[in-house]
């Protein structure tokens, strides 16, 4: 049996991801498509458009036959805990033959190159690494910086310039370490720039849909599939607002010591102490941004801080998932009636908790149960914060 793993947002699903997910079934060959979903909360430190569960349905009826949840804990994160997320829930489910990924650059031997420097980390580099970040840049923006002044080709610079390049990179190092049976299936991106704003005929980034939608521009229909590009724009209770949360948001982190946020994740070297001071000077969650965002410290890396401390996401939650045998959990969104024999598999294959069932739970480790608490208050917090109707995570999984 060959199954094609895909690690998505969706956020919305558009028709770039249609391409992709219809090439990675053809490229593959695979008898099954397995999509590891963000939930409520997606990388950028947002609420995704819509629930997971509404997600999750997109995905199934583009051709999914079943959809994992992404622990939130890897959901909200930078690009190498959210790509080893993805990649150690695929490779737990023992069946998942190859993954798909879109990037810029479909050259693997040249994402290998790049990933084989990032993941050694040779002491020069990492010497430049800790120069370029006393400088107050950014990781991302120091890593690149010293790697130039390492004396990486500038082919490879390019490559790894571009969004979807830097996920391929980290799903590659993340592949060698904790799955290295899955095959690696590079897939080129098409369409407009990852967070391009333009519509190019029928397609559109995930950014440039969001920010139309909210514009009430029809045009960006055709960018989409009709049973996402409908709700969305004609149904009020899409897309999420974001501003829906920004009192929660403020009072959690309110409520927290300088000392319990050193311990929210991507918080260090004091930052706490910035975070403490200016949630009180602020009355809205965009001032709030505005006052504590600097080079280092950049707006998407604040808007997840926010969200881990609104989700009660802490360093030592991270650090106990990550360094647990399983690493993972298998929690199931949804699933096509035809794939049971795939359920049937993971269920004798996988290397960590299968959770198909709410009863399913019961016999978890704890740092599951923990894990799944947040996932689910996720899901809590958007029907109080949103007039949308939710379906609640103890109603159990998307059958189509």
């Amino acid at each position: 049996m060959r199954v094609v793993g895909i690690i998505a947002e969706y956020n919305p699903l558009h028709n770039g991801h249609i391409y992709h997910l219809e090439q990675a079934k053809e490229l593959s060959k695979a008898d099954y498509c397995v999509v590891v979903l963000s939930g409520n909360f997606v990388q950028r430190g947002e609420a995704a458009c819509t629930d997971k569960f509404t997600r999750a349905t997109w995905a199934l009826k583009a051709g999914a036959d079943l959809v994992l949840e992404l622990p939130s804990v890897y959901a909200v994160a930078p690009a190498e805990r959210f790509a080893t997320g993805g990649v150690r829930t695929l490779g737990a489910t023992g069946v998942v033959t190859d993954l798909a990924f879109g990037c810029e650059a479909p050259d693997l031997q040249l994402l290998y190159q790049i990933s084989d420097v990032i993941a050694s980390e040779p002491p020069a580099l990492q010497e430049a690494i800790r120069k370029h970040l006393s400088m107050g840049k950014s990781y991302p923006r120091a890593r690149f910086d010293a790697l130039t002044e390492y004396g990486v080709p500038k082919n490879m610079l390019n490559a790894i310039a571009q969004p979807n390049n830097i996920l391929a990179v980290e799903y590659l190092r993340a592949i060698r370490q904790f799955a290295d049976g899955i095959e690696p299936l590079p897939i080129t991106r098409i369409g407009t720039g990852y967070h391009s704003e333009d519509i190019v005929g029928e397609y559109a980034s995930a950014t440039a849909i969001r920010k139309a939608i909210i514009n009430g521009r029809t045009e960006i229909l055709s960018t989409m599939p009709s049973f996402v590009g409908g709700p969305l724009m004609y149904d009020d209770q899409f897309i999420i607002a974001q501003e829906s949360l920004s009192d929660m948001m403020l009072y959690a982190i309110r409520r927290l010591s300088a000392a319990e946020l050193a311990n929210v994740p991507d918080v260090c070297e004091g930052f706490e102490n910035v975070l403490y001071r200016a949630v009180r000077e602020v009355r809205t969650l965009n001032e709030f941004f505005d006052a504590i965002k600097t080079k280092r410290y950049t707006l998407a890396r604040c808007k997840r801080i926010a969200v881990c401390a609104l989700l009660g996401i802490t360093t030592e939650q991270v650090k106990q998932i990550s360094a647990s045998r399983e690493g993972t959990y298998l929690r199931v969104l949804g699933f096509q009636r035809k794939a049971r024999p795939l359920l049937g598999e993971i269920a004798k294959r996988k290397t960590a908790p299968f959770l198909l069932r709410n009863s399913d739970l019961e016999d978890c480790p704890a740092f599951v149960r923990r894990n799944v608490e947040t996932d689910s208050l996720s899901t809590d917090i958007l029907s109080y914060a949103t007039t949308q109707e939710i379906k609640r995570d103890l109603s159990g999984a998307v059958v189509l």
